[in-house]
């Protein structure tokens, strides 16, 4: 029953010709952008990085999800629904990640599992890093600037970074 509603919650919407265009220029772009600023403010403001490591993950998920799925994510519960497709479109391109993941495996500490579904998992744990790291949290209060901007780092190096990768090689 909850897989019904969830499926009837998330209604794929596909994009027009003209509109798939714009969409897919735009998260070309911003995707790209909230990775470069999350390098850049890594020193000033490690929560801001965080916040926008997430972003370029959500992003380029939505590229993803447009450019070969023809598929448009926005409005209302647009974190849930970029997680909810992602999740059941990188199961049929298997055969393009698997050997993504192998790479990536090599290059990246993090991904210590072959499955595809570290890709859901990467995203999952993005927004679950965001969310904690955007509102106030007790714990963070009490770290130093040094473990935030380490934490940040970590974020960015085993999340942010393998995740794209793996995105970008389905293009």
């Amino acid at each position: 029953m909850e897989e019904i509603k969830q499926k009837e919650m998330f209604k794929e919407v596909k994009l027009t010709t003209e509109e798939a265009v714009r969409w897919v220029k735009f998260h070309e772009d911003i995707y790209k952008e909230d990775q470069k600023m999350a390098n850049k403010v890594i020193t000033d403001s490690p929560r801001w990085s965080i916040i926008m490591a997430y972003y370029a993950m959500h992003n380029v998920s939505k590229l993803y999800l447009a450019k070969i799925h023809n598929i448009k994510i926005s409005g209302e519960d647009v974190h849930a629904k970029t997680l909810f497709f992602i999740s059941k479109y990188v199961k049929q391109d298997a055969k393009k990640i698997i050997p993504l993941l192998e790479k990536a495996k090599e290059e990246y500490d993090a991904i210590t599992s072959s499955s595809i579904w570290v890709i859901p998992r990467l995203l999952s744990k993005g927004r679950d890093e965001r969310t904690k790291t955007q509102y106030y949290n007790a714990v963070k209060a009490e770290k130093s600037t040094m473990e935030l901007m380490q934490a940040a780092q970590y974020f960015m190096d085993n999340f942010m970074k393998p995740y794209i990768k793996i995105i970008e090689g389905l293009f």
